[in-house]
């Protein structure tokens, strides 16, 4: 059975209760095969010094303490992984929202049906993150998650896969290894080159820059395929609403 941790940070209590109620209701509509939890915070600096790590987070964008463009960015150095819902009474907002990894973006109140589908989008989009790289090392395979994966390239016979936590060097051409990533988000900088879009925070014509935990990774871009780059990065960060 799938479980499923979700966060909602709002200072103002009617609209944390209302949410918390909406979600509660159309969950078992969405699936009758998961659980879920339901944490209510009405600070977000509480929310991004819990140790508690969140499958989706609907964050208000107006706030006192830490507005949701500030969370936000707290929240994906501390998991890239999750999935924002912004919440706000104002669309002005959404520009700005987008550049922060934004899943949707939405006014309150939120509406019931966008809801159900925003979060079947989300489990679909959870699913897909799950998935792993099985890789042969030495005489031992192992199994990469995907999401875990910031980048990989090929260089003198050997393609290097970048993950969060390590490096890992094998003997194999880089086709192998692209045809286990998932074109959703993994798209080529140059014929080298695949980058993770979910740890992307800027890119130029000449390199792409992937953060996690305050370390950068500079991976450099073709001229042939930035353009073919820039599209994938637009349409990826700009999904439906």
């Amino acid at each position: 059975m799938k479980k499923f941790n979700i966060a909602i940070c709002d200072d103002e209590m009617s609209d944390l209760m209302y949410e918390k109620e909406l979600i509660d209701d159309v969950m078992p509509d969405i699936s009758n095969e998961a659980e879920w939890t339901i944490d209510m915070f009405s600070s977000s600096q509480e929310m991004i010094n819990s140790e508690k790590t969140y499958n989706m987070v609907f964050l208000d964008v107006e706030m006192v303490e830490l507005n949701g463009i500030e969370t936000a960015e707290a929240l994906y150095r501390k998991s890239p992984v999750t999935l924002i819902f912004f919440v706000t009474h104002h669309e002005g907002y959404m520009d700005e929202a987008m550049n922060k990894h934004a899943f949707r973006f939405w006014t309150k109140p939120i509406d019931r049906t966008r809801l159900i589908y925003g979060i079947q989008s989300a489990i679909k989009e959870l699913d897909m993150k799950c998935r792993s790289l099985s890789l042969n090392v030495g005489k031992q395979k192992i199994d990469i998650p995907l999401n875990n994966i910031i980048y990989v390239y090929h260089e003198s016979r050997h393609t290097y896969i970048v993950t969060t936590d390590r490096t890992i060097k094998i003997i194999a051409p880089l086709s192998s290894i692209v045809k286990q990533l998932s074109e959703d988000y993994f798209a080529a900088t140059h014929a080298s080159y695949y980058v993770n879009l979910n740890y992307v925070s800027d890119y130029s014509k000449s390199e792409v820059i992937c953060e996690y935990k305050k370390q950068y990774y500079h991976v450099c871009v073709s001229t042939r395929k930035y353009s073919d780059f820039n599209k994938r990065f637009i349409e990826w960060s700009c999904r439906l609403k």
